[in-house]
């Protein structure tokens, strides 16, 4: 099925893509070019990013303290 008509991207393009370490929506579009001219398809792109994508089920192991810490360790 196409999600992107504008560049001819198909969820197949997208799982392949998350399947090649994409983990979010900003990185497929970088790789496919979904989402990149209208726009429209950005709904599309993000519920299969979000229901295929591994990093959801480890972030889902990370303690709250984790999670409130920044990358360099500075509070949010």
């Amino acid at each position: 099925m196409y999600v992107c008509h504008c560049n001819v991207v198909t969820d197949r393009d997208i799982l392949e893509s998350i399947a090649n370490g994409a983990r979010c929506v900003a990185d497929v579009a970088r790789e496919t070019g979904a989402g990149r001219t209208c726009g429209n398809c950005i709904s599309s792109l993000r519920d299969l990013v979000c229901k295929h994508c591994p990093v959801r089920v480890e972030r889902t192991t990370e303690r709250p303290a984790e999670r409130e810490l920044g990358v360099a360790g500075a509070a949010r």
